[in-house]
C-alpha cells in the first residue's frame, strides 16, 4: 500500500518515466565518451527492488547538461541543455522528489569526475 498520496504533477511524472522506460525505442541512450563522466550523482534505494542512480553530466563546456537515469543496468537520457547546467539540476532533483514520494532513499554521491582527480 501506498503511504504517500502522489500530487498531480508527482502522478504525470511517474506515468512519463514509465512510459520512457517501455518505449526504450524513443529514449536517447546515454552518451559515453571521454568528457561523460557524471557531474552530481543521487543513488535512490528502496528494499526489494533495484537501486536508481540519477547522474547529471557535463558533456563538453560549462553550462551543457544532461540527466541520465539508470535502473536495472538500463540507462535512458531523459532531459539536456545546450545553455543552462541549472535547468539539469532541477529536473535531477525533481526525479529525486519524486522517488522519495514512492518511499525510496535517495543520497547524493560524490561524482566519478571528484573520485578520478588527483589530491593536491
Amino acid at each position: 500500500m501506498l503511504q504517500a498520496r502522489l500530487t498531480p504533477r508527482a502522478l504525470v511524472a511517474v506515468v512519463a518515466i514509465s512510459a520512457s522506460w517501455t518505449c526504450a525505442a524513443r529514449a536517447q541512450p546515454a552518451f559515453v565518451g571521454p568528457s561523460g563522466l557524471v557531474q552530481e550523482q543521487f543513488i535512490c534505494h528502496l528494499p526489494g527492488t533495484s537501486d536508481r542512480r540519477i547522474g547529471i553530466y557535463r558533456p563538453g563546456g560549462p553550462q551543457r547538461c544532461r540527466v541520465d537515469y539508470t535502473r536495472d543496468g538500463r540507462t535512458l537520457s531523459l532531459w539536456s541543455s545546450g545553455h543552462d547546467y541549472h535547468f539539469c539540476v532541477r529536473k535531477a532533483l525533481d526525479i529525486v522528489e519524486l522517488l522519495e514520494t514512492v518511499n525510496f532513499k535517495c543520497s547524493p554521491h560524490a561524482s566519478e569526475a571528484a573520485a578520478t582527480s588527483p589530491s593536491r
